[in-house]
């Protein structure tokens, strides 16, 4: 191999890849291995690799492919051999992995002469399947199948002994540190070499009291995303097929061979260093961890990604025309700097969580009733809350540039009000986050802030030593550190300043130290910290939630330093929705279900965006029921005013009741003259199919298939999905009669003329029940079949239908509970987009609604004509506690208006038909959509395996809803084979939220589930 000096191996020199022409290659292979065929090379650093694809023979037999591996010259014999050894180790244990092939003299390893010197060839078989790199998002069950493999593939090699593993290898860890400081010179960017250093030197720190207790074995020493190879599963996601490259096996730490394995993880998603976890927890249970194993794997997972940095940089400086090494660049800069970046105490205080081993103790406290303040101005401190439970935080006041505004008019007030103000240890704040985001914020607070009015001086609250640098002073005993940012350091009355400021100074507990003039940051920090470290490494303001319950074992709470209660270490972490989650289901029926198997703990909302308690925000794409937005300033300043006012029922005489009624009336036909308010959407149906046997005189219902109209024993009744029931069809009521779902994507009739064949089939079933005695009285039906998934009701079926229904003296009810009420954009109720054959525009006997109609109060309607309600008065007065009360009245009103004021229907027109462009654009390109249902925002998104056959894509889009999660996006699945996604956001839906939707759909589509 390269020089080396007094037994340690030098990496100066590089290993080039052997100097190799497709010629030679082909004439080596006939030569040697008797091959032939189509030759393309593929990629390496260091060997050279070349595919064979032979003919099959006879002709119709299939092709075979081979491996043509060319080793660098500087690999022994004896280590190839034991790269073979290992490869039938693999084999004989069940992992598909290459096997050696003889040449024509039966030998596993050839020797040629190449370029002029001698190099070991050897054919191997190819390990069919797609490298686990190519698949561009890597699922949580991916990772952990990774690591369960790698835990695998370390037991199979326990015990495995050879003269060739014996190697001098620079990318065995146990000389990384010493490859990195050789080759550092090839990182030319200053910003960059100076962070690989940095990094390498606390490696350094952590790793020299642990290698005498890593154990030893055999590794394949290579297991990255490069060298494991999947096949795609059901839902696009890789299944683990095979192992391939036994090119760097050899003794090493065990552990090098998960700190390898965990690097792959990072460039895949660079915004989260802790995904890696589950790969390190699947390894674990298979190949139990050391403790000192799991204090030295962060360290090496950071080596590991630098020795990648400066060998890749190495190979294209020595290597000229190495794409490989080429292309890599970047991505091996990704691999080292996502964990480089975060302070290995804190990434190993994550994984001994995520394992359940003991986690190192948080910092010391301070002695209690110590105060960085004087007790006076502690007592009248202002606590400022800024996250998810924040009243003062309103109106999507916290977002964008206003956020930090509002953040510090906030402060600035409770400041003047009390002397000081502080924000609270742990906070996920709002005024921190950024919107709807793929990833999730950095909000979590390390620390608590301090405001004055004017100069403050600060306390020590434990004796210890002073210094200043660079805005922060530090106050440290050894165990336990207050790092001031914004801070000037006072001693004995004067300031610290100039060099003198760094040198640490004795003070004792009560004297002043620290000095802010309206701003600092008080950060708690374990162990002693200089001012120096505190200013060039200092902890990070704000973390993710994510990540905070690991910091803790860095980090503090100071808030009893400044007279605030403690926060308990549960701040901040979003850690609550389990729990919450748990609580549910104790006490909750589990029969009223929830989305997500593990559901984010929303507690607040602002127009298009649902937040959750960690403070993220995430984009709403179901919630019709929240027609005019979460939060809408107008609507809950009227319901407020209202509770202020009166609250009672409808049978008491007020003008919003009236109010209401008149204004739904305005929206309709003249034929509909009478309102009764209600509930909600089942009880609307409900009292609808009371209202209409009262009024013809009969029991019999005729309903469509794949329709939900309510949960009530009549709503359920006409209630055909089998996604809301199953078991719809085995316990449909003799009074029901469930007609044929008018679909014209996948139904009984498709095309053009659809709708025309569903009504021919609808009316020979009407005519055959009537004349078995059972005359259909009421036909219901949306106008748009939403539980369906937003499907089209083909032209032509309700107009025929309708008509023959009458024609049997019955009468319909148009269910626009869904969708309408303006949620379509260019008609406000669903049925107005149908027509008869003169064109004019269908008219039902009787509407429902709900839902949008109270923004998600309790307040639905059933709107008809005077002679229907009537029928029902032999059997009494009708009452709806809620239904017509005066809040809810007012609230309906109040509605009505902002839908007007707001423009909300010609929203609904503009961005809708805007986004079924977009969608329409997109399923071009990603095969999985198979259609686009609906209009304004009311759509529906089909999946389906093959656009011929229409096989819904039922688990992939229940996992792409869980890949939406994960980057910002509630989506859910409808219809009864649940193939379909929901698209009905709030009426008040942007442009670019528009936007964020469909590019994130077009990124889970595309890089997979």
């Amino acid at each position: 191999m390269a020089a080396f000096a007094e037994g340690i191996p030098s990496f100066a020199e590089g290993l080039p890849r052997p100097n190799i022409t497709i010629d030679e290659v082909r004439r080596l292979a006939a030569e040697l291995y008797g091959v032939a065929g189509e030759v393309r090379e593929l990629g390496s650093q260091q060997d050279r690799n070349f595919l064979f694809t032979e003919p099959g023979s006879p002709p119709q037999a299939p092709s075979r492919r081979v491996l043509f591996k060319v080793s660098n010259r500087a690999v022994r014999r004896d280590e190839i051999e034991a790269q073979n050894e290992a490869m039938r180790r693999m084999l004989g244990a069940g992992h598909p992995s290459p096997a050696p092939l003889p040449s024509v003299n039966g030998h596993d390893i050839e020797t040629a002469d190449v370029d002029g010197s001698p190099h070991s060839i050897r054919l191997l078989t190819f390990v069919e399947g797609t490298p686990l790199i190519d698949f561009e998002h890597f699922s949580a069950d991916t990772i952990a199948a990774m690591g369960t493999l790698v835990g695998q593939v370390v037991a199979t090699l326990a015990g495995f002994e050879h003269p060739g593993l014996d190697r001098e290898l620079q990318w065995d860890l146990r000389v990384g540190e010493q490859l990195v400081e050789e080759l550092i010179g090839y990182v030319t960017e200053p910003e960059r070499q100076a962070f690989v250093l940095g990094a390498l030197e606390d490696v350094t720190a952590a790793l020299a009291p642990l290698k005498h207790e890593l154990p030893l074995q055999a590794i394949h020493g290579d297991l990255t995303d490069d060298n494991l190879v999947a096949t795609a599963g059901a839902l696009g996601r890789p299944e683990l097929s095979g192992i391939i490259d036994f090119g760097d096996v050899g003794t090493g730490w065990r552990i090098a061979e998960l700190a390898v394995a965990c690097t792959a993880v990072f460039h895949h998603d660079p915004a989260r260093p802790l995904a890696v976890l589950p790969l390190i927890r699947a390894f674990d249970a298979v190949v139990p961890l050391t403790d000192a194993e799991i204090d030295a794997l962060w360290p090496l997972i950071v080596l590991r990604g630098a020795t990648l940095v400066v060998s890749g940089l190495q190979q294209v400086a020595i290597d000229e025309g190495n794409d490989y090494a080429e292309e890599a660049l970047e991505r091996e800069w990704t691999i080292f700097a996502v964990p480089a970046a975060l302070d290995s105490r804190v990434a190993t205080a994550a994984i001994r969580r995520a394992l359940g081993r003991t986690v190192a103790p948080g910092p010391a406290t301070v002695p209690s009733g110590a105060t960085l303040l004087d007790p006076e101005l502690a007592r009248r401190t202002r606590v400022v809350t800024l996250d998810h439970t924040s009243t003062a935080l309103r109106d999507g006041s916290w977002l964008g540039d206003e956020g930090a505004e509002a953040e510090a008019q906030l402060l600035l007030l409770a400041a003047r009000t009390g002397g000081v103000a502080a924000t609270r240890f742990g906070e996920p704040r709002l005024t921190r986050s950024v919107g709807v985001s793929r990833d999730a914020p950095a909000n979590v607070a390390t620390g608590v802030e301090l405001y004055s009015t004017g100069d403050l001086a600060l306390t020590a609250p434990f004796s210890g030593l002073v210094s200043s640098a660079e805005g922060h002073v530090t106050l440290t005993d050894g165990t336990r550190t207050l790092v001031i940012a914004g801070a000037r350091g006072l001693v004995e009355g004067r300031s610290l300043e100039g060099e003198s400021a760094a040198v640490p100074t004795r003070v004792d507990e009560g004297d002043p130290f620290a000095e802010i003039a309206g701003w600092a940051q008080v950060s708690l920090q374990l162990g002693e910290v200089s001012a120096v470290d505190a200013a060039a490494a200092p902890v990070p303001r704000f973390v993710t939630a994510e990540e905070f319950p690991a910091w803790l074992a860095v980090i503090g709470d100071p808030s009893e330093l400044i007279g605030l209660a403690p926060s308990g270490g549960r701040a901040g972490a979003g850690t609550g929705a389990d729990e919450t989650l748990r609580a549910r289901l104790d006490t909750y029926a589990p029969l009223q279900g929830h989305y997500y198997a593990h559901p984010p703990q929303f507690e607040r909302g602002w127009r298009e965006m649902l937040i959750d308690t960690a403070g993220r925000h995430y984009l709403d794409m179901v919630n019709n029921v929240t027609a005019l937005g979460h939060g809408h300033p107008v609507l809950a300043d009227a319901v407020a005013q209202q509770w202020r006012m009166l609250n009672t029922n409808s049978r008491f005489n007020y003008a919003s009741v009236a109010e209401l009624s008149r204004r739904l009336l305005e929206t309709l036909p003249d034929s509909f003259d009478t309102v009764l308010l209600v509930n909600s959407g089942t009880e609307a149906v409900d009292l609808a199919l009371r209202l209409t046997k009262a009024f013809t005189g009969r029991d019999d219902v005729a309903c469509v298939e794949e329709s939900y109209h309510g949960w009530s024993y009549a709503a359920d009744a006409v209630s055909t999905s089998t996604s809301d029931n199953p078991l719809a069809a085995e316990l449909r009521a003799p009074w029901v009669h469930a007609l044929d779902a008018p679909n014209a994507y996948r139904g009984t009739h498709r095309f053009d003329d659809a709708g025309q064949r569903y009504a021919a089939d609808a009316l020979t079933e009407l005519e055959r029940l009537a004349a078995a005695g059972a005359p259909v009285g009421t036909f219901i039906a949306e106008p748009r079949n939403g539980n369906a998934g937003a499907i089209e009701v083909p032209p032509g079926y309700l107009a025929a239908v309708y008509d023959a229904v009458r024609a049997g003296g019955g009468v319909v009810i148009s269910d626009e509970v869904q969708v309408g009420y303006g949620r379509q954009g260019d008609v406000f109720w669903g049925f107005e987009q149908h027509a008869g054959p003169d064109g004019e525009p269908i008219v039902p006997d009787v509407v429902t609604v709900a839902k949008a109609m109270g923004n998600g109060h309790p307040l639905g309607a059933v709107i008809t004509r005077s002679e229907i309600a009537e029928a029902l008065a032999d059997q009494g007065t009708f009452f709806s506690s809620a239904g017509g009360s005066t809040l809810s009245a007012r609230l309906g009103v109040t509605v009505l208006d902002i839908m007007r004021d707001d423009r909300l229907q010609e929203n609904a027109r503009e961005i809708g038909g805007y986004l079924r462009e977009q969608l329409l654009d997109l399923a071009e390109r990603q095969p999985l959509i198979g259609a686009i249902h609906g209009r304004g925002l009311y759509q529906g998104i089909e999946l389906v395996r093959d656009r011929e056959t229409l096989e819904p894509a039922t688990a992939e889009t229940l996992a792409l809803c869980d890949r939406m999660l994960a980057i910002g996006i509630v989506v859910q699945p409808t219809g009864d084979r649940g193939n379909v996604l929901k698209v009905k956001p709030p009426l008040c839906f942007t442009k670019a939220s528009a936007d964020t939707f469909v590019a994130a759909l077009d990124e889970v589509l595309t890089r997979g589930l």
